[in-house]
């Protein structure tokens, strides 16, 4: 199976933990330089989004880092043909049996069905699972590694770009029966959120909790206008 490693040209320090990772690993990759949505034209950036349909969705306006993962992440799905592919985040952290359970998967996903396996598992379930396997989930974020098949990497182009939602939100399209999900265990990737600081959260982003009373009133009823467009529309 390909392995893909999404990494911004700028962060050298990331990719030589990557590269040392997967080389302890036995495990070759490609490099696939990401997007910096930061220095994309102002007008290719307004094209990537929809901005009407993000705001239903997800409540305020859409970041930089939110339109430079996606764009990177879609990058490879288009270029996908018959074949599901690994990808992988430069900030990922890997586990001593990635190799192991990304060869599990390969002999396990169906090709012929838009399927997506998660490597990681931000949620509580399947914690004490026994050995090696998948089971379906229903929901989960982030993207720091994860395999996909063609027909889940096209069908999720076709749903998602212009972009209405991030990318990692994988229990959207699960819903919409647009993509059938599944973790696979043991857990063997985790983001580092430690050394990197990882995330498209930018400084200055504020909590809802924390707003004045009316504000706070406020924003709940838009975003129950929000969401209920965004359930009409679908």
């Amino acid at each position: 199976m390909n392995v893909f490693l999404i990494n911004l040209d700028k962060d050298v320090e990331r990719l030589k933990s990557a590269d040392a990772q997967l080389a302890r690993l036995g495990v070759e990759y490609k490099r696939v330089s990401a997007v910096y949505a930061k220095e994309l034209p102002s007008e290719e950036k307004r094209k990537s989004v929809n901005a009407f349909r993000w705001w239903c969705a997800v409540g305020r306006p859409v970041r930089d880092g939110e339109i430079g993962c996606a764009l990177s992440h879609y990058g490879i799905y288009k270029a996908m043909t018959s074949s599901p592919v690994c990808i992988l985040e430069d900030d990922v952290i890997l586990d001593s049996r990635f190799k192991e359970v990304l060869t599990y998967v390969e002999h396990h996903i169906d090709t012929t069905r838009s399927q997506v396996v998660l490597l990681s598992n931000h949620t509580k379930s399947g914690v004490n699972a026994d050995g090696v396997s998948l089971r379906c989930a229903k929901a989960d974020m982030y993207s720091e590694g994860y395999v996909i098949t063609p027909k889940a990497a096209h069908a999720l182009i076709r749903a998602n770009l212009p972009l209405q939602c991030p990318c990692d939100w994988w229990g959207r399209w699960v819903k919409r029966g647009i993509i059938e999900l599944y973790h696979a265990f043991p857990t063997v990737c985790q983001q580092d959120q430690t050394q990197y600081e990882s995330g498209t959260v930018e400084k200055g982003c504020f909590r809802v909790d924390d707003l004045p009373v009316i504000k706070f009133l406020v924003h709940k009823a838009s975003r129950l206008v929000g969401k209920t467009i965004d359930k009409v529309l679908g």
